[in-house]
Order: C-alpha cells, then sequence, then structure tokens
C-alpha cells in the first residue's frame, strides 16, 4: 500500500451517526436482556461508556427510567448532554465508578470493553454499583479477529482496518472473551451469544455510509484516497451482485449481579 496524506477525523457529529447506527444493529438484544429485569418508571439505569447518548436516549424512551451515563470523554458528554437533557452526564473513569454499592437496577455499556485496559475491572465495579439481583449487560462486543470480508481484494480492507483498531488500543478478540469475563467477575445466570447475522439479497446491497467513514477515518492514513476510492467500486459492485459478505461476529452477555 501507498502512504497517503493524512485524513480529516471524523467530528462528533458523524461519530453520533455512526453510534446511532449501532445502537439499530443492537435494539432486538437490548429489549430481550432488558426484559429479564425491565426498569420501572424513575429506576436509575447506569450507561458505562455513553459516548454521544445514541444508545442512552432510545433506553431512556422505552423506559422512562433516570439514566445516569459516564464517559472519560469530556467533549463526547456536552453532545450528549446537549442532545438528551434528562440523562445525568459525569466524566469518569470506568475502572473507578464514582457511585456507591448497589446505586443502579441495571449498568450496560455498549462497544466499550473492547476498549478499557482492565475489561474484569471495570465489570467489577459495574457490578458493584448494580443491585443484588440486577444486570449487568455487555450489548455488544466485536470480534474483529473472526472478521469475513468476501469477495477477493475486499478483505484487504478488513485487514488494514483491524489491524489499525489494533494499534490504536483495541482488543480486537473481545468478543469470544465475554463468556469467560462474565465467569470470572462472578456474576451468575450468565447468558451470551451473537447478534444475528441473516441477511437478504436487498438489504446486502444497501450502503453503510458511516461504515465507510468510520473505515476512511481508521485507514486513511495507511492508504491514499484513490485506493479507497477503487475499494468503494469493489464493494458497490460486490453488493450489486448480491454476493458481498463482511461479516464481524459481534457479541453480548447479560448476568446477575
Amino acid at each position: 500500500m501507498t502512504v497517503a496524506e493524512p485524513t480529516p477525523s471524523m467530528n462528533l457529529e458523524d461519530w453520533h451517526k455512526r453510534y446511532l447506527r449501532q445502537s439499530q444493529w443492537t435494539q432486538d438484544i437490548r429489549r430481550h436482556l432488558f426484559g429479564k429485569r425491565e426498569p420501572k418508571s424513575g429506576e436509575r439505569v447506569l450507561e458505562v461508556g455513553i459516548g454521544t447518548g445514541a444508545v442512552a436516549s432510545q433506553v431512556a424512551l422505552d423506559y422512562q427510567c433516570r439514566l445516569v451515563g459516564i464517559d472519560i470523554a469530556f467533549d463526547s458528554l456536552c453532545f450528549a448532554r446537549s442532545l438528551f437533557h434528562p440523562c445525568d452526564c459525569i466524566q469518569a473513569d470506568a475502572h473507578l465508578l464514582p457511585f456507591p454499592d448497589s446505586a443502579f437496577s441495571i449498568s450496560y455499556c455498549h462497544y466499550v470493553l473492547m476498549w478499557v485496559r482492565h475489561p474484569v475491572t471495570v465489570l467489577a465495579e459495574m457490578r458493584r454499583v448494580t443491585q443484588s439481583g440486577g444486570y449487568v449487560i455487555a450489548l455488544a462486543e466485536s470480534d474483529y479477529a473472526a472478521r469475513i470480508d468476501f469477495p477477493p481484494p475486499l478483505d484487504e480492507i478488513g485487514k488494514l482496518q483491524t489491524q489499525s483498531l489494533e494499534g490504536q488500543g483495541a482488543d480486537i478478540q473481545m468478543g469470544r472473551k465475554l463468556g469467560h469475563l462474565f465467569h470470572e467477575t462472578g456474576f451468575s445466570e450468565i447468558e451470551v451469544g451473537i447478534l444475528g447475522s441473516q441477511w437478504c439479497a436487498r438489504i446486502s446491497q444497501d450502503i453503510d455510509e458511516t461504515e465507510w467513514d468510520a473505515l476512511h477515518s481508521d485507514i486513511g492514513n495507511t492508504v491514499i484516497n484513490e485506493e479507497l476510492v477503487k475499494y468503494r467500486k469493489l464493494d458497490d459492485h460486490a453488493r450489486k451482485k448480491g454476493e458481498r459478505v463482511l461479516f464481524i461476529p459481534t457479541f453480548y452477555a447479560v448476568g446477575k449481579a
């Protein structure tokens, strides 16, 4: 590959669109897992790694609960607060949550554990602040090490993005580790699974612009724009033929505190 000029990074509005798309992917499993102990009106629910508030806004709307969100990134919290007023947004490190024991009925995270230094510590903190009998939920954690791209040479961009994420500090095998981590943290009634991955020919033709924006952000400093345009054309062609496969196993897990 040819080294490219630096690519402008996505801004918060761009990332929010991406997070909204991801929240749609996990909507069905979210309702299933929250159904284990559906929060009552006014109950406190914690999101660890709230980001721009894409998931939290939907949770609060679905359950009329009191949503509290923490994130290490202050600019993301400000964005979430401006978008989503009913939520209490607090800057904090997930490894040391600033809440007393048993403060929440449910604690959850969404594409977060793959980015933290010590996921067991984070899960232990989520368990500590969750009431006995409540649930801790990891709604989605990807396993990029098992990514499938087809047909060739589209697998090359998958490899480049996975390498980029690993270079940024992500655990590219976090998905497959979820069950082990929940057992190690001491949860009971653990359920682990993979988000549904079935699709039809029409859906496979749909282009997710946020996916390409994220891809461009991840590997734009590695390949020149002309090569990205080439891959985009190959991707479009494969989708129109109904043969495009882009599958990143995404795991979920829930455990009783």
